[in-house]
């Protein structure tokens, strides 16, 4: 009897089981899905000439940032000032000028834009998410340069015709602000840095200056080292990731994504056996979701890595990275950002 009512229990419970375990798997390769054959991002503007003055007091580093890395885009597009501020007054309200892997249903960047618009690297590269916004999406979205008369529509009319936002008045609120940075010259003088190196060993000397700095689990900003999140809340310094995004920014003026996976998306692809220094080294194990990288670091030139290792490490240089055991088994792929 009480066999019976195992049985019996077990075939009602087991679909269930497998409905939940089917679901989740759908969510992880959704997830994590990625990398491969993905557009590399930051064609249009691989770099921008960023003035130090500083623009605003009441916006962070990330912030001024992507607000010069539009204008930049838009100098290069011949946008005139009205449409830049129409561009900076929109991602404010849609992502507060931070550049977010995240958003409403499948929406991320600067502009939250869709998966329709265009692959996650080009969404998430603040220069290429800006060229969408003023050029159209991937998918024949139109861009604000093909709104007709936009320049003489009001801002919220111009916004709405490009994003269309359940909110469309909400970009009004911003238009003072996009103003105010277009008449600071830390905003209004980025340029575009096209056909130009950037990286290289810039991007290794950039990392270099922090050596010694502890590792922060979600630490680093485009400043510096920064408090990170969860165990790293107490810790001022750097992850693996946060290191790497700050040395690509240094060297270069390009802001890169905040994680690992959605660096190597954003990156030119480099082969294994053409390393420079400056690239970055992403690591994947065998357990790791396909596209998932969990660790990166900087390739110094010399056959090392510059990178931040783990929590209670410090950042360091790894020589002979690619001969030993446990970097050269996980060593899975080669990114250039210059």
């Amino acid at each position: 009897m009480i066999v019976r009512r195992l049985v019996k229990i077990l075939a009602w419970v087991m679909p269930l089981v497998l409905v939940v375990v089917g679901g989740l798997a759908i969510f992880a390769s959704l997830l994590f899905a990625g990398g491969d054959g993905e557009e590399v991002a930051g064609g249009v503007c691989p770099g921008v000439q960023r003035p130090t003055v500083q623009a605003e007091a009441d916006l962070d580093p990330e912030q001024i940032a992507n607000a010069q890395s539009i204008v930049a885009v838009g100098r290069r597009l011949n946008v005139p000032d009205r449409g830049l501020a129409i561009a900076i007054a929109t991602a404010m309200q849609e992502s507060t000028l931070h550049n977010v892997p995240y958003g409403d249903r499948d929406s991320l960047g600067l502009f939250q834009q869709r998966t329709p618009w265009g692959s996650r690297a080009e969404r998430l590269d603040p220069s290429t998410s800006a060229e969408l916004f003023f050029n159209g999406g991937r998918g024949g979205q139109p861009g604000l340069l093909s709104i007709p008369n936009y320049l003489s529509l009001p801002l919220t009319l111009a916004a709405q015709a490009v994003q269309r936002s359940a909110f469309p008045d909400a970009y009004a609120k911003w238009e003072g602000l996009a103003n105010k940075l277009l008449g600071q010259r830390a905003v209004a003088g980025a340029r575009c840095l096209v056909g130009v190196a950037g990286g290289s060993s810039a991007v290794v000397d950039a990392a270099l200056k922090w050596l010694g700095t502890p590792y922060s689990w979600g630490g680093g900003g485009l400043e510096g080292p920064t408090f990170g999140i969860a165990h790293g809340a107490g810790t001022q310094g750097f992850d693996c990731s946060g290191l790497t995004r700050y040395s690509v920014f240094a060297a270069t003026g390009r802001v890169i994504p905040r994680v690992a996976s959605d660096q190597a998306r954003a990156l030119q692809r480099v082969p294994t056996d053409q390393i420079q220094a400056g690239d970055l080294l992403f690591f994947h194990a065998d357990g790791d979701p396909p596209g998932f990288y969990h660790h990166v670091g900087i390739a110094d030139g010399n056959g090392g890595m510059v990178h931040a290792p783990r929590t209670g490490r410090t950042v360091e240089v790894v020589p002979n990275v690619l001969s030993s055991g446990y970097f050269a088994e996980q060593l899975a792929l080669v990114g250039r950002a210059s």
